[in-house]
């Protein structure tokens, strides 16, 4: 059909009236994408965000919604419990992740809900006594409802993958090339083969990482005085480590090259899979990181952690505009939120040793147990210390005819003496009592909890674990970043307190998916309402 010149300049003039046509989202996303960028903190991100790109994470934030009060009441400081918390939207009394390693009362052995043994995974993911909302799509939309997981060196991300994950990719320090734990055939596949081969031809370990702009911009300098400015330090690291075959790319694996890698192996992995394209929804997680493996010197954002964030958005940048055209902006939703926290606080608060420092629990537990042995007697009192449990010997404790009330009671009292520790609570009286301060009664778990539970000062710490345990002082009231962008998304904020636990319920609810915890979710804008 042809148009004259009268009917071409009507339909132009009702185009500009009411603009193009867009196309309705669907009734659900084909995918939803969740960023977890390790070490990433509410206060890093907002004092950086003015100088990030607008193409990356300010496109998140100006495309979507964003909840400027998310926080964790984990007291943990294993990863993986907040991960936990997260996708089953539930509290460790709940789920019964509580930590990186606890002793179970019942089976009277030390449990570790996740390994870097790739053997292991499936075993960790089974842990959690909470179905995630990896499970809860499954249950509605069948098993064409994908979970899969795609990381550096992280392996605590299994948690956001459920009881039947279908593909675990991860990062293989001794190699530098991927592998998936659950065996899902992905392995054996053209293009997964072809990319771990260029790895093998790209020689990563020569390569050297500076600070991408001018030193003095960076933040850290900037908030130095004149004196210190003159003095200040550049980088330029190698990352080739010590040479030895034993993790080659662990040095790698914390540098913003690998995040880049990763960024790749995930456009890699969308463009030759069938993820996401069908009609029911995939649930893709990908853990970046913002942690480098130098050791910083504790300020709020040292100057290596803010130049990985710097490249790392635009690296996020570049994949967002991949899926808008893989997918359609409509057709998938995106949250961006955080892994694991820092632990700057530790030098930002006062002087070191009397109002900040470093708790070592080994040595505090050595302690406790010498305490208890000049009281009664000789033995192994005191398991171990983890997260903040403190674990003692019930089977000793009843031999010797004790009140095991009595000796947590004692043992709490002395774990007070002890720097850097805030409060410490016994926890009989805790499973039993209604009345329990509600960050403790979140935070129980019968025959996983220990029987102290610690807590850290303001400015405190302990040393991170290979798998990024650390407790802090903000441990149990940490903000979170949280954006949400895509799929029926309302553009805006949302100010108050929301318990970051609480966002897979309102999500799942946007779907049709009732979850135990709606009743207890406020009625957050994050999506638009239906006409």
């Amino acid at each position: 059909m042809k148009l004259n010149l009268r009917q071409l300049g009507l339909f132009l003039l009702l185009f500009l009236v009411t603009g193009p046509v867009l196309p309705n989202s669907p009734k659900h996303p084909k995918l939803i994408v969740v960023l977890v960028i390790d070490e990433l903190d509410n206060e890093q991100l907002l004092m950086l965000q003015p100088s990030l790109s607008q193409n990356g994470i300010n496109r998140i934030s100006r495309q979507g919604f964003r909840l400027m009060s998310v926080t964790s009441s984990d007291i943990s400081g294993y990863p993986g419990t907040r991960i936990t918390s997260l996708f089953s939207g539930t509290t460790p009394s709940v789920h019964g992740v509580i930590g990186e390693r606890w002793f179970d009362q019942r089976t009277n052995r030390y449990v570790e809900p996740v390994t870097n043994d790739a053997a292991q995974i499936k075993i960790g993911s089974s842990l959690s006594q909470s179905p995630s909302m990896a499970d809860y799509l499954k249950s509605v939309f069948g098993p064409t409802s994908r979970a899969a997981a795609i990381t550096l060196n992280t392996p605590w991300m299994v948690h956001a993958l459920g009881y039947s994950p279908d593909a675990f990719f991860s990062l293989d320090l001794d190699n530098g090339t991927f592998k998936d734990a659950c065996s899902s055939g992905y392995v054996e596949q053209r293009w997964f083969a072809d990319f771990n081969n260029q790895i093998r031809k790209t020689n990563y370990l020569q390569r050297y990482w500076g600070p991408r702009n001018d030193i003095t911009s960076y933040t850290e300098y900037r908030f130095l005085d004149d004196k210190h400015k003159q003095n200040f330090r550049s980088f330029y690291y190698g990352l080739n480590g010590n040479g030895s075959n034993n993790g080659r790319f662990r040095q790698f694996a914390g540098s913003p090259y690998a995040n880049t890698l990763l960024r790749d192996f995930t456009v890699a992995f969308l463009s030759n899979s069938d993820f996401g394209k069908d009609n029911t929804p995939d649930l893709l997680t990908i853990g970046f990181t913002a942690r480098p493996f130098v050791k910083t010197n504790g300020v709020l954002l040292p100057a290596e952690k803010e130049d990985m964030l710097i490249r790392l958005d635009g690296d996020i940048a570049s994949l967002i505009e991949f899926m808008d055209v893989e997918f359609g902006r409509n057709n998938y939703l995106l949250i961006l939120t955080a892994g694991a926290s820092s632990a700057h606080d530790q030098s930002t608060s006062g002087r070191q040793g009397l109002n900040s420092g470093v708790v070592e629990f080994p040595k505090t537990a050595a302690l406790l147990n010498l305490y208890l042995m000049a009281i009664h007697g000789q033995g192994r009192w005191v398991l171990d210390i983890h997260d903040n449990n403190v674990y003692l010997n019930h089977k000793l404790i009843d031999e010797k005819g004790l009140s095991l009330k009595e000796i947590q009671e004692i043992s709490a009292r002395f774990l007070l003496q002890v720097s850097g520790i805030e409060r410490t609570m016994p926890t009989y009286d805790l499973l039993f009592n209604n009345h329990a301060e509600t960050l403790y009664a979140s935070n129980l778990f019968p025959m996983r909890t220990g029987d102290i539970i610690i807590t850290l000062s303001p400015g405190w710490q302990t040393p991170a674990t290979e798998a990024g345990t650390r407790q802090s002082g903000r441990s149990g009231k940490t903000t979170l970043p949280f954006i949400i962008r895509g799929w029926n998304v309302s553009e805006g904020a949302w100010l108050n307190n929301l318990p970051h636990y609480m966002v897979t319920p309102i999500i799942l609810k946007q779907l049709g998916i009732s979850h135990p915890s709606d009743v207890n979710t406020p009625d957050v804008p994050i999506f638009k309402k239906a006409h």
